[in-house]
C-alpha cells in the first residue's frame, strides 16, 4: 500500500530535501506541499493524504492546532467552529528541534509521531511506515522525556486496572513499552500479528488508554519495565 504524504514546512529547502528523499521510495507518494498550517489544513481536506508531515514551526496555524483541526476534536473545536466534521483522519507527524509543550499538546490531540529535524532519511521513512500501520513513532532521544511528562495517573486506579490484564497482555504491554512493532512482538512471542493487535486493543481498553504511547508510559510508570 502506497502512503500518500502531504509536506508542510515554511522553508522551501527542507521541503525540497524531504520530497527528494521520499520520491525515491516506491511505497511513498508526496501528493502535495504547504508553507503554512492554514494552507496545510485546506490542502489536506482537499487531497485527503494518509500522512501529514509538518514542521512544528509552521506559521499562522501551529502544529498543535493543525493536529486538532485534522484529528479531531471535531466540529466543536475552536479550530473547526462552523465547519463540517472531517470524513477521514490522516496521521500527523511533527518535526521538532526539541520536546516542548506544543509537541506534547499535539500528541495529546492525536498526533501519531514526533521526529527531530536532525533525523536521517531512513527515520523519516520509518515514521511514515509506522504511522500507516497504526503504531505511532517517537524519535528515540525524546521517548523518555515524553513518557515522563504524560504518564501521571492515580496510583490506586492504576493498580486495579493493571490487575485486570492477563499474563499475555502484560507481556505484550512490556514489549510495546520497549518500542517493538506488532510484527516484532509477534515474532518474539511466536504468535501472528492479528493476535498481537487483538491483545493491544484489549489492554488499551482495560487500562482506559488511548494509544501505544500511553501504554508505554503506563508500563514504565508502574514498574512493569525499567529504564
Amino acid at each position: 500500500m502506497v502512503a500518500r504524504v502531504l509536506l508542510c514546512d515554511p522553508r522551501a529547502l527542507p521541503r525540497i530535501g524531504l520530497r527528494a528523499v521520499l520520491d525515491r521510495n516506491p511505497t511513498i507518494e508526496v501528493v502535495g506541499e504547504a508553507e503554512t498550517g492554514e494552507e496545510a489544513a485546506r490542502t489536506a481536506e482537499r487531497l485527503r493524504p494518509d500522512v501529514v508531515l509538518a514542521d512544528a514551526a509552521i506559521s499562522r496555524v501551529g502544529g498543535m492546532t493543525l493536529a486538532r483541526r485534522l484529528l479531531g476534536e471535531g466540529a466543536a473545536s475552536p479550530e473547526r467552529k462552523g465547519a463540517a466534521p472531517l470524513a477521514w483522519r490522516p496521521a500527523v507527524v511533527l518535526m521538532i528541534d526539541d520536546l516542548d509543550d506544543e509537541a506534547l499538546d499535539a500528541l495529546r490531540a492525536g498526533a501519531s509521531g514526533i521526529l527531530l529535524r536532525s533525523c536521517g532519511a531512513d527515520e523519516v521513512v520509518n515514521a511514515i511506515r509506522a504511522t500507516m500501520a497504526g503504531e505511532g513513532f517517537l524519535a528515540q532521544r525524546i521517548v523518555r522525556p515524553v513518557i515522563d511528562r504524560i504518564s501521571g495517573r492515580d496510583p490506586g486506579r492504576v493498580g486495579a486496572a493493571a490487575a485486570t490484564l492477563t499474563r499475555r497482555e502484560q507481556e505484550v504491554l512490556c514489549l510495546v513499552a520497549e518500542g517493538l512493532s506488532n510484527g516484532e512482538i509477534g515474532q518474539r512471542l511466536f504468535v501472528g500479528e492479528p493476535t498481537v493487535k487483538y491483545h493491544v486493543s484489549q489492554l488499551l481498553r482495560k487500562l482506559h488508554l488511548r494509544d501505544r504511547l500511553q501504554a508505554a508510559a503506563f508500563a514504565y510508570r508502574n514498574g512493569l519495565v525499567r529504564w
